[in-house]
Order: structure tokens, then sequence, then C-alpha cells
């Protein structure tokens, strides 16, 4: 069986952990050392692909995000992923702000690409912090936004990481299908 391509672009202010996200899809099952940065991706590594087979499909994820060696404005994603950073909330007003707003500008059949919204560095969240952003406050901004999805993770602990990818594989297998749905079951490689 052929691998089928699904090109996914990550948007979102700089910092907000989109490259170490990255990263992270490779060591999805392995605790990290706080101080070891070798695992960190350089941007000249995208995209970054991630192969995974399914019951239905064999599926090619190329992962880019804006540090893109191209302009990220030349790409024809399948699939959009706006990050924030849970502990910024100018990184979440900048996703209505700034970032949907370059979707609709950029890519012309904006109405049918599957958009989801991840917030990144979950373990930095406090409850004391008033730049903290919790989960309803991001999933009200998602609906307004039309978003397919709204995620959270933090890819430095690897929290959640597993099923933000399971969550983002199965929306990536229905860009695919021919009538939009897809069987699930995915494994990653």
């Amino acid at each position: 069986m052929e691998a089928q391509t699904v090109s996914i672009l990550l948007l979102g202010d700089d910092g907000v952990g989109k490259s170490t996200f990255m990263s992270r899809l490779t060591l999805l099952h392995r605790a990290i050392p706080q101080q070891d940065q070798s695992w960190l991706l350089r941007d000249g590594d995208q995209p970054f692909v991630i192969e995974l087979r399914t019951r239905v499909a064999y599926l090619q994820l190329e992962f880019s995000d804006t540090a893109s060696p191209d302009d990220w404005r030349r790409l024809e994603p399948d699939m959009i992923i706006l990050c924030y950073d849970i502990n910024r909330r100018s990184s979440l007003v900048s996703l209505q702000d700034v970032w949907i707003k370059e979707v609709r500008t950029v890519f012309e059949h904006y109405d049918d690409l599957p958009i989801c919204v991840l917030g990144l560095k979950r373990d930095l969240r406090a409850e004391d912090n008033i730049e903290s952003i919790f989960p309803h406050e991001a999933y009200n901004l998602s609906s307004q936004l039309r978003a397919d999805m709204y995620l959270e993770c933090s890819a430095v602990t690897g929290e959640l990481m597993p099923q933000v990818m399971e969550d983002i594989s199965k929306r990536a297998l229905r860009t695919t299908a021919d009538d939009g749905q897809s069987d699930g079951g995915c494994t990653i490689m």
C-alpha cells in the first residue's frame, strides 16, 4: 500500500512551542531530562515527517511551521493547527486577531481546511497566574474560530502527546477519505 501524504501546517506566534511540539513527536514514549536539548529539531529539518498505518490507510504526515525554510505562505496544507502558549494570553488573542485572518487571506480553500487549535506548554499552567489560559477559555475561542477541534499538551513532559497525536492523525485520515469519514484506529510508527 502506498503512503498518502497529508501536509500539516502549524501556525502561531514565535515562542509558543511549535518546534518543540514537532520535535517531541519523535519521542512520544520516552521521558527527556529537562536540560537535554539534543532532541530538538532545527528549522531546516522541515517538513518533519511521521509515518503511520491504520487498518485502512498508510499515511505520511508532513509537519511544517512558520519557521519553515520556505515561506509558509507558499505551502498548500491539507490541515492547519493554530498553536498558542497556555501561559501567554497574548498568543491566544493572536489566533483570532492575526492567524485565522492569515489563513483566510492566504489559503483560497480555507473553508475546506480542517483547523485545530492546540494549546502548548500545559506543564507550565498555574492557577495563580493571570496569564494562564484554562481549557474552557480556549475551547470557547476555538468555537468562535469554527475550529474542528481543541487540543492541549506539553511537548517537554510528553503530557497528553499520545492523545493529541491520535486526534490529529484521525483528523488527517479524514482528509484522505473520499467521503470524509474515517475508520480510525491509528498506530504511530
